[in-house]
């Protein structure tokens, strides 16, 4: 009888403890199962998305720190699975290259993060964006993934670049304020606005004195121009040079020799009043990515009055040169690649033409004698062709742009030349250019000189 009750009793255990396991394999619910049920048990606030705080995260030192956790935690996931290390080590390079950012959406009814994402800058406008991995959708989740420090931080926007204001963007160096105090190329930033959380327009004063690429300095070409230029980023980055275009529109002024001109006696005179204007971009990114850092310049100044021998200011009467209208083309390619840390190569190559007109000043007559009458207008231009090649430097305690300069005249000349930029902290920091003709001084032009060398200390306040 005992035996029989053990054997029975056995038996009540063993369907007790079999039948629950065996219930439990056939009906465990899988992950999408569990996120239903997690996500039912939420406040559904869609009807509020409208009204929730969202932003993108741009400052590339902090992506940097929160992808890092996710790395070393293991969490990154694409459709649910995880990442393969080849994926992963791509992924990482465009997260070093800055075209990765964080796309973030708060709650509507408290301060927590319900969607957190890495994506792409060429998604972040897109209405149904490819995100570089799985967005993550639980605070909880994401606060257990980078700590507590760095979950408040994205939930605070407590980090480095960042803007806390009404509009919704985030900063770099020099996009809210810009002070460059350079005598060669002045730039004063006296307004900015955003049309979303993205990109940024900058409306700025500007000066140049001078063209590089026409191997002439301002105190020889005679002019001075000022006016105002408008930046736009599409997306902002790391780098302020990756700006989508810059457009420039100015006064071409008269401007004096800082010396005494035994230098040159026979400088370039502005015989009226003309208008400047300069466009840089990068078109190419629109039909393939791997031209992103290619530049296009076109450059042109056009004088379309003339002034009276009085008003140029002559006692006597004077033989004088004068350039009217020039135009510079450029294409540059950036970032080649970096340079044992001395900086990113870049070069540069393109074509240039001005005019030259001979003039005679009476001061007995108002009008100048053009002394050049039997020349058609084509055949008053010179052509150049130019290359640079140089290295550039944005970040660390010191930034510096050193360049080598060649060009060619269709005159017969040639040009060599070096142009450095040193900043320290980029507050303080000096501009040097010195360019050489290399030629018979006796077949030179009379209003050129075969050695050009200008200098200006550079003090810039920006944020």
């Amino acid at each position: 009888m005992n035996m029989k009750k053990i054997v029975f009793l056995g038996f009540l255990v063993s369907l007790c403890y079999f039948s629950p396991v065996n219930a439990q394999e056939n009906n465990v619910p899988n992950a999408a199962d569990l996120q239903k049920i997690y996500e039912s048990l939420e406040y559904n606030t869609l009807a509020f998305d409208d009204l929730k705080k969202k932003w993108i995260v741009n400052d590339p030192t902090f992506i940097r720190e929160v992808y890092n956790r996710f790395v070393v935690r293991n969490k990154l996931r694409i459709d649910g699975k995880k990442v393969p290390l080849d994926v992963v080590k791509t992924k990482s390079q465009e997260i070093y290259d800055g075209k990765i950012v964080i796309d973030i959406r708060k709650r509507y009814y408290d301060d927590e993060i319900e969607h957190f994402a890495f994506i792409p800058e060429s998604e972040v406008h897109k209405q149904d964006p490819k995100y570089a991995f799985d967005p993550v959708k639980d605070g909880f989740l994401l606060r257990d993934i980078v700590g507590e420090k760095i979950y408040d931080k994205i939930r605070t926007q407590s980090y480095y670049f960042s803007n806390l204001t009404k509009e919704e963007f985030d900063t770099k160096n020099g996009y809210f304020f810009d002070l460059n105090l350079n005598l060669l190329e002045p730039r004063v930033m006296y307004w900015n606005t955003t049309s979303n959380f993205r990109n940024k327009y900058l409306l700025s004063m500007f000066g140049k004195y001078g063209n590089d690429y026409l191997f002439l300095p301002g105190w020889q070409l005679g002019d001075y121009v000022v006016g105002s230029s408008l930046t736009y980023y599409q997306n902002i980055s790391s780098n302020p040079q990756n700006f989508t275009y810059d457009l420039r529109l100015g006064l071409v002024l008269p401007a004096g020799n800082p010396f005494v001109s035994t230098y040159a006696p026979k400088r370039l005179y502005v015989t009226g009043q003309g208008v400047y204007m300069k466009i840089t971009g990068d078109p190419l990114r629109f039909f393939d990515t791997d031209w992103e850092d290619f530049q296009m310049t076109i450059e042109t100044k056009y004088v379309a009055t003339e002034y009276t021998s009085k008003e140029l200011g002559l006692k006597d009467s004077t033989e004088i040169w004068s350039n009217r209208t020039y135009l510079v083309v450029e294409g540059r390619k950036r970032n080649l690649f970096n340079l044992f840390d001395f900086g990113m190569l870049e070069v540069a190559a393109g074509f240039s033409t001005m005019d030259i007109n001979k003039y005679l000043a009476r001061t007995n007559t108002k009008k100048l004698v053009d002394l050049q009458k039997n020349k058609d207008f084509l055949n008053k231009f010179t052509h150049h062709l130019f290359t640079e090649v140089g290295v550039s430097r944005t970040g660390g305690l010191i930034q510096h742009n050193f360049a080598m300069l060649f060009g060619f005249s269709s005159d017969g000349y040639l040009f060599a030349g070096i142009k450095s930029r040193v900043m320290v902290s980029d507050n303080f920091g000096f501009d040097l250019r010195i360019v050489n003709a290399l030629t018979d001084d006796k077949k030179f032009p009379q209003y050129r000189m075969t050695e050009n060398i200008v200098f200006s200390p550079v003090l810039r306040i920006n944020y």
